[in-house]
């Protein structure tokens, strides 16, 4: 997947401008796709250059003009394009991982904080998706169903982790109380 997809998906029933796409990242398609403002407004860029989206300008008082920008033919072409082909398996780049594979060289206490405060993130982002999912469960708009879907993947993921956590937490624990070999 690129990040193209990801801005054309969001733009696929609405225009946004380049913040309210950022917005949606960190809200929405961020579950399965991260990119940060720069990404995304240099990606509007290309995208625009190749006729794939167009905007118009929002004249805006005291600040300067906002871009509103829309899927084009050709941008909805290549979004089904992309969309009718099978996904690649998804990449993993979790640096917490390395650090727990190569956990033997480290004190399981400082192993532990780190797992805390990953586990406090995950619980955050947990509630957040379970709000979000009960919001659009309650609005039960058929054009709501993928977005709800997904959350719902989001949803186990985190629990799934949590979960997970409580084994290191448990394993990690067994592990202090023994004695360290010289």
């Amino acid at each position: 997947m690129s990040l193209r997809h990801a801005i054309l998906v969001l733009l696929q029933d609405q225009e946004a401008s380049g913040y309210d796409l950022a917005r949606e990242f960190a809200n929405s398609i961020g579950l399965v796709w991260n990119a940060t403002h720069q990404q995304i407004y240099l990606e509007l860029g290309k995208l625009n250059e190749q006729d794939m989206v167009k905007y118009r300008h929002i004249p805006q008082d005291g600040k300067p003009d906002k871009k509103l920008y829309r899927i084009t033919e050709a941008g909805r072409d290549e979004l089904i394009r992309w969309l009718r082909k099978p996904a690649a398996p998804p990449r993993i780049r979790d640096a917490f991982m390395v650090k727990i594979a190569g956990g033997a060289l480290s004190e399981p206490s400082a192993v532990l904080r780190e797992l805390e405060d990953q586990a406090d993130l995950r619980r955050e982002r947990l509630s957040t998706f379970e709000e979000l999912a009960q919001a659009l469960s309650e609005r039960n708009s058929e054009k709501d169903t993928y977005t709800y879907l997904t959350l719902r993947r989001g949803i186990l993921d985190q629990r799934a982790w949590l979960s997970w956590a409580d084994e290191v937490r448990a394993e990690l624990r067994k592990r202090e109380d023994l004695p360290t070999s010289a």
